[in-house]
């Protein structure tokens, strides 16, 4: 389905007509929006991408609400033209760096996406002069591959209605030392955590605020609380996660106020949006390993059911590792 609006693709080839901007815009091809689609769902759910925003009341906030209230045709040239202004300014290279800027309805909100295009296999852009208008294009070709070293989709994508942004970024270098290209360099967006980073530091919170408790111990049951904060709000919620660890701690209450003390030194936020279903998948997942080479993963919901696993201590100090209720079983 093609649920990409309208697009306008910046090509930055290194060529003396670089950079080329599109004077018309319209409603790409299913087989351009098909990439696009792709393009824009890896920003906003890679396990690297965070959620930020970018100063209120800035110049960078406008032109980025000028694509609520002003036709798309206008709106995106002068993003594109402000963004290459700021790439001349701090001497980031050009050449070989595709840029698509373009609008797509997600969750009956309308978003903006603007990334930088390391083309997958069978993709290059085009350009086409008429006599009232140059446009540009994706087009596929069977033997175009992606650049050396371009594996990763970095951009943003903004939902308009909100301001939110879902951002992937990358490292450029710049006239003033390394910065992050669309966070720091063309834009100044809030210092922000991906989801992935922020499960890590409230794993780590948790476990300094509670360091008496056993690591084989804690880690299982972080992660299984973290879990049911998702199945129950969609969300996670620090402070659910921190008492329901420590639900039966007779040092909860003081527990869990360390934890909020370390929220606000580490500035992370309360509640976690989780759009990347890699964490939800991580999280909904048990692994084990023995010192015998032998490693498992199962699901929460089989771990947790003491009727379906067990880990029983033998008499001799070893363990053992019961699985119950199977009925097939597969060798790969």
């Amino acid at each position: 389905m093609n649920i990409i609006a309208r697009a306008a693709i910046a090509l930055y080839d290194g060529s003396p007509m670089a950079p080329v901007f599109p004077t018309k815009m319209g409603k790409p091809a299913d087989a351009e929006a098909e990439y696009l689609s792709a393009v824009a769902e890896k920003i906003m759910t890679a396990d690297t991408a965070r959620t930020t925003c970018v100063e209120p009341g800035g110049a960078q906030e406008e032109l980025l609400r000028r694509f609520v209230s002003m036709p798309f045709g206008e709106a995106a040239p002068a993003l594109l033209t402000a963004i290459d202004e700021s790439m001349q300014a701090l001497e980031i290279p050009r050449e070989g760096f595709d840029l698509a800027v373009f609008s797509f309805d997600r969750d009956n909100d309308p978003h903006l996406c603007v990334a930088m295009l390391p083309y997958r296999r069978a993709v290059v852009h085009r350009i086409e002069q008429t006599d009232d208008a140059l446009t540009t294009g994706l087009l596929a070709h069977d033997n175009v591959l992606p650049a050396p070293g371009s594996k990763a989709i970095s951009g943003f994508a903004v939902n308009l209605s909100t301001g939110d942004i879902r951002l992937r970024d990358t490292a450029v270098l710049t006239n003033v030392g390394n910065r992050q290209l669309f966070g720091e360099a063309i834009f100044a967006m809030a210092a922000t955590r991906s989801a992935k980073e922020a499960v890590q530091v409230v794993g780590e919170m948790i476990a300094q605020a509670a360091p008496q408790m056993p690591e084989a111990e804690l880690k299982p049951a972080v992660k299984r609380a973290m879990a049911k904060s998702i199945e129950e709000k969609g969300v996670i919620d620090v402070q659910d996660v921190a008492e329901e660890v420590f639900r039966s701690d007779p040092e909860r209450e003081a527990i869990i106020a360390e934890v909020q003390r370390q929220m606000e030194a580490e500035q992370v936020e309360p509640v976690i949006p989780v759009e990347n279903k890699r964490v939800v998948s991580q999280l909904q997942k048990v692994k084990i390993k023995t010192d015998t080479g032998v490693s498992i993963t199962l699901p929460r919901t089989l771990a947790d059911d003491e009727n379906s696993f067990a880990v029983v201590s033998n008499d001799d100090g070893t363990i053992s590792i019961i699985i119950s209720r199977v009925l097939e079983l597969k060798t790969e």
